[in-house]
């Protein structure tokens, strides 16, 4: 099976559950504090199509690290954000109706963002020598005689 496949399939799900989170921020009304919009469009959209483009011309060697950057940064934004920060947008600040939507999809924005990293990575170790060889370095056994 195609690589491009493999990593493209986990990140439409992940956009899916941005138009989940989407839909469930206007149905909660939950206001976003000043840049928040602007880093969710440019960290959690823009910058991983860029990556997926990349990946599908076959330039692995800038499209896959960059995926991986953008959706740890993006899982880590929306886990503090949206989780610990206290802010009117926190899920645990917001009541009505879409509070419980808005707690899955917010949930699942995460879940999406980690899982497709850990595709991206896969595909970063399956394309880039050096980034193989330093993770086989560091959790591969030691070579060291008694």
């Amino acid at each position: 099976m195609d690589q491009r496949i493999i990593v493209t399939t986990p990140f439409l799900v992940y956009l899916a559950f941005c138009g989940l989170f989407g839909l469930a921020l206007s149905t909660v009304a939950a206001p976003l504090t000043q840049g928040q919009p602007a880093f969710i469009a440019i960290v959690g959209l823009v910058g991983p199509l860029v990556a997926i483009g990349l990946i599908w011309v076959r330039n692995y060697a800038y499209g896959a690290p960059v995926l991986v950057s953008t959706m740890l940064t993006n899982a880590w934004f929306v886990v503090y954000f949206f989780f610990i920060h206290d802010n009117p947008g926190n899920v645990f600040a917001v009541s009505g109706d879409g509070s419980t939507a808005y707690l899955a999809a917010t949930a699942g924005l995460i879940a999406g963002s980690l899982f497709t990293a850990g595709v991206g990575c896969w595909l970063w170790y399956c394309e880039s020598p050096g980034f193989r060889s330093a993770i086989d370095r560091l959790v591969g056994p030691s070579n060291v005689e008694d």
